[in-house]
Formats: structure tokens, sequence, C-alpha cells
């Protein structure tokens, strides 16, 4: 098991709680981003056994993606335990971010809907435009428009929560980055990972749907193309993400 405990607080290290759903959808590059700036991650992995816990005890919360989908809590009991802690982490103004299955799981949290994507797989890089309220968003002010990104996904949001300021989207899947309230950002697509984790993705991809296979296998190519754009503007806002953290943090302190 990975429940690594907690820093002592009072030590001058801001930590954020990661909920890695899948072994395959690692904190790759975000990991080190946060790392540079000063911040420290503990990762509890639900599939080796972790608990999720109930209330957030470190400084920021962030939810990755996963293979299984945010409709099959049949399968996956601790679902429900990461939306209880997304509203917990609301309640208790820490910054949040959900990240593909993280985010179709905030959307649920606060009164969205999911569902199998009616355009095939999202996959590849995907170039999100920056709808006008990013532009007064603490995450996402001032991030290079169109953004650049990687992404693969089935399962889309269909609606936002009602209380949702839409922030991104794309042509195939329109609700891409959303806010709720004043700390809970979703992004559907993946703004940490690495050419080699989508390598490895590839392997996941459904054989019997040759259109996925087919998408995913150029998005593997457009991504070795243009990782270079997609890491500038996934740091950017990986560092803007840091950056709330520790203003929120010496907030909650005074």
């Amino acid at each position: 098991m990975t429940n690594q405990p907690s820093l002592p607080r009072g030590t001058g290290t801001l930590q954020a709680l990661v909920i890695q759903p899948d072994f395959h959808c690692p904190l790759d590059r975000l990991g080190g981003w946060l790392h540079d700036e000063g911040i420290t991650t503990r990762i509890i992995q639900p599939f080796s056994g972790d608990v999720i816990p109930d209330v957030i005890q470190e400084d920021a919360l962030v939810v990755l993606g996963g293979d299984m989908s945010s409709l099959d809590d049949h399968a996956y009991h601790w679902l429900t335990d990461i939306r209880r802690l997304m509203a917990a982490a609301a309640i208790q103004r820490k910054p949040t971010l959900g990240i593909c299955l993280g985010a179709q799981l905030m959307a649920q949290t606060f009164g969205g809907t999911v569902a199998r994507g009616d355009q095939g797989l999202e996959a590849g890089v995907v170039e999100v435009a920056l709808r006008p309220d990013a532009a007064e968003d603490p995450l996402m002010a001032g991030l290079p428009g169109p953004f650049f990104a990687g992404a693969m996904h089935g399962d889309v949001i269909e609606q936002l929560p009602p209380s949702a300021v839409w922030l991104g989207m794309t042509d195939q899947y329109p609700h891409q980055a959303f806010r709720v309230g004043e700390m809970s950002w979703g992004v559907q697509f993946h703004p940490e990972i690495s050419p080699v984790v989508y390598r490895q993705w590839l392997s996941l991809v459904k054989e019997n749907d040759t259109v996925a296979v087919e998408r995913a296998g150029r998005g593997m190519k457009a991504f070795e193309n243009q990782d270079q754009i997609v890491r500038e503007h996934t740091e950017a806002m990986a560092r803007r993400f840091a950056h709330l953290v520790r203003t929120t943090a010496t907030v909650a302190t005074q």
C-alpha cells in the first residue's frame, strides 16, 4: 500500500493529496512541477486498497484519471468516496483539480452528468478554446489560447453542474474545463501526461474498436510532434495551480 502519512503541519512544507484511481494513470509530469514549486504529494491508490479519507488534512486535492468509468460505482465502490472527498474539499476551501475521470467525478459531485461520448474516443493532442470566463478565472487566466494538452477519453461530461463556470471547450466534446465554486476545477484533458505515459495507454484501447485504435495511434504521432508546446502549456497550468495552493494556504494561516 502507498498511503503515506501526512507531513506534520507547521513544517513550512505544503502538500497535495493525490487520488490515483488507476495504476496506469500516474501523476507523471505534474508531480515534478508541483515539487519544483515547493509542494510535496501524498498519493492514495484505492485500487491497491488505500482508504480515501473523509476530509483533507493537506493543502490541496488532485484526482487523476483512470480506465474505469465514473458510472462504474457497482465495480469500484470507492468512486463514491472520491465524490464525497471532493465535496468536503470544497467546503474546506482546498484547491482541487480533477483530471479526466477526476473531472467527471467532480461534475457528478456538484449535480452534472456523465455519459458515453457520442463522438467516440478523443485522443492525442487537443486544442482547447478558452471561453470568455477563463480570462477572469484564478487558474485559467493568462494561459495560452488555444491551450494544447494530451487527451484520451471515451466518457464525457454531458451536462455541467448548474453552478459551474464553463472555461474551455473543443469541437469534439465541449465541456473541457470548468470551475465550481471558488476552489474546484475540472479538466477533461490530461495536463499531467508525457508521451511516454500516452504510449503506455495505447495498449489499453480496445482492439475491437478500430476507430478508437486508429485515433489513439494517430494521437501518439501528434503528441510526439507537438510535445514541446504541450509541455509549455500544461506546465504553465501546473504552476498556476501551485500558486493557488500557496496563496490559499497563506490566507488560511493568517
